[in-house]
Formats: C-alpha cells, sequence, structure tokens
C-alpha cells in the first residue's frame, strides 16, 4: 500500500489572490455572522428577518458549513499524490 503525500501547491503564498479563496472567505464570514446579526436586523425590518433567516441555519448551527468552507480552502492549496507518482 502506496503512501500518499501532502504537500502545499506552488504558489500558496498568492492564494488570497485567487477569486476562488476570496469567496469562500467571505461566504465563510457570512455564515459565521448571520446568526448574530440577525436579531439586530430583526429590531429595524420585524417582517424581513424572518425571511432572511429562513435561508440560513442557526448559530449553533452555522459552525457546519464553515468547517466545510475551511476544508475546502484547505483542499484548494494542498497537493495530494501516492508515493511513487510524480
Amino acid at each position: 500500500m502506496k503512501k500518499l503525500k501532502v504537500e502545499l501547491v506552488e504558489d500558496w503564498r498568492e492564494c488570497l489572490r485567487w477569486s476562488s479563496m476570496r469567496l469562500s472567505a467571505i461566504l465563510a464570514a457570512i455564515y459565521l455572522t448571520l446568526p448574530h446579526i440577525v436579531p439586530l436586523l430583526a429590531d429595524h425590518w420585524p417582517d424581513i428577518a424572518p425571511w432572511v433567516m429562513h435561508f440560513f441555519p442557526s448559530a449553533p448551527a452555522s459552525i457546519v458549513p464553515v468547517i466545510g468552507v475551511l476544508l475546502m480552502m484547505a483542499a484548494r492549496i494542498t497537493n495530494i499524490r501516492r508515493g511513487g507518482d510524480q
């Protein structure tokens, strides 16, 4: 059985310039902050806040999508090869 080798891609230092990484970071920030901002929105726009929260998870459940986004970001900057593969 060959071992897997995990290494960073060559241009990992420039990952913040990649649009996919920027979009992922923005999505993670939205998923983390929105459940905490909605009570503030509910004070100002009581009719809109329930409609907005229908599309996003509650505060404790919002960590699951964030973990998924962070795993995707980590996968984006790594290469995985088998021991003998080039």
